[in-house]
């Protein structure tokens, strides 16, 4: 049995969030999430491999990347970031799309506020990841044996498995089309600016350490409805 047919024995294919992260089922639908996530946001492997064919860098870019994914109002405000310094009618008409869809509630997967922003333990998801051969997960460590950064080795397989899940479940095409809107905020970017650029909106930066981080949506859907208006 591998990581797709035991997803769909647990119902935990489809992209609809489980009702909350206790539910077993949210074990698989992470783990897909998370594989999106890194073969999307990674760089190809010097020289690649059949184990290592691309590099994701590294664990605080993959939260934030997760986050974004997680909270499609973020997202979107992001995006219209984006377009505030260059117009994009095919990115506008993507936002939109975003809300028209309700995507702020039916895609919504909150994740807590702790020390160093949005998080969530990802060692499941990862373990699962690296029993299948999909990811190796490594420690790079400073002279003093610290732990200065985790990078994520992708084997080959894993993009050949992505493509398998989207043919069999289509509906899981919605990761990898929100994967490119994800890019258009995150490429080249680091995780602690895209951090950065979390914390510049107060209902984040204000959450408790440990309560759920709150939904944006009415102040993002004021600034769309500018956009739409002009």
């Amino acid at each position: 049995m591998d990581l797709l047919t035991e997803g769909e024995a647990t119902g935990a294919v489809p992209v609809q969030p489980a009702p909350t992260s206790a539910d077993p089922s949210s074990r698989y639908r992470d783990t897909l999430r998370l594989l999106f996530i890194m073969v999307a946001g990674s760089e190809a492997a010097e020289p690649p491999t059949e184990e290592v064919a691309k590099i994701f860098r590294a664990e605080k870019r993959l939260m934030a990347m997760d986050f974004l994914v997680r909270y499609p109002d973020y997202l979107a405000d992001a995006l219209l970031d984006i377009l505030d310094a260059e117009p994009d009618p095919d990115l506008l008409e993507r936002i939109q799309s975003i809300f028209q869809s309700d995507e702020p509630s039916v895609r919504l997967v909150k994740m807590v506020r702790w020390k160093r922003g949005a998080y969530e333990n990802i060692e499941d998801a990862l373990s699962l990841l690296s029993y299948y051969g999909l990811v190796q997960p490594m420690q790079l460590k400073a002279e003093d044996g610290k732990i200065r950064r985790y990078e994520y080795l992708i084997a080959k397989k894993a993009s050949v498995f992505l493509d398998q899940c989207v043919t069999e479940h289509p509906e899981l095409g919605w990761y990898r089309d929100r994967m490119q809107l994800v890019m258009r905020v995150a490429a080249g970017k680091s995780g602690s600016a895209l951090k950065e650029w979390q914390y510049e909106h107060p209902s984040y930066s204000n959450t408790l350490h440990g309560d759920l981080i709150p939904s944006i949506r009415a102040h993002v859907e004021q600034r769309l409805a500018k956009y739409l208006e002009a």
